[in-house]
């Protein structure tokens, strides 16, 4: 993959950001996003992977007023053109350690979580809530219910375990 495609790739596929206050949907991030929420802390290695060629990796949790946002990349190696991490109403969700489910707001240029075979996908998806910021862990849950090895739409979960930064 060249680094070009990469980053056509990411403006592509712009998951929904945004800031608690704001419903506006934006192609990057701004450095001064971490104000709107509390950055929590996580492991410097927090992936999944599904058979079906898919690896994800959570960098960055932010619990804004009304929203969670979590920063992932997502690459795509498998036999199929494409796959799809919000296949349908099959079931992406954030969960945190009560069980308290939080919805995804769908991007709007990409409601599905489209992945191309051999593109890297980055960006900040936006769940509905927020996670309390003392919360000790959260489970990113793609595809509920689903194979891991479905070339649609893959079903895949990650625990990510957190601390507060201070």
């Amino acid at each position: 993959m060249t680094t070009k495609r990469r980053f056509s790739t990411r403006l592509a596929f712009a998951f929904a950001i945004a800031t608690a206050v704001s419903t506006a949907v934006a192609p990057a991030i701004a450095a001064d996003d971490d104000a709107a929420g509390i950055k929590l802390g996580i492991p410097g290695n927090v992936q999944a992977t599904a058979a079906v060629g898919v690896v994800l990796r959570v960098k960055e949790v932010v619990a804004a007023e009304d929203v969670t946002l979590v920063t992932v990349s997502a690459s795509y190696s498998g036999e199929t053109s494409f796959l799809e991490l919000a296949y349908s109403d099959s079931g992406t969700y954030l969960q945190d350690e009560n069980g308290q489910k939080f919805p995804l707001r769908s991007p709007e240029d990409n409601p599905n979580l489209r992945i191309s075979r051999g593109d890297t996908m980055q960006g900040r998806l936006v769940f509905l809530g927020r996670v309390a910021p003392e919360s000790k862990k959260i489970r990113l849950v793609f595809n509920e219910g689903r194979d891991g090895g479905d070339t649609s739409g893959p079903g895949l979960s990650v625990d990510v375990p957190l601390t507060p930064k201070g």
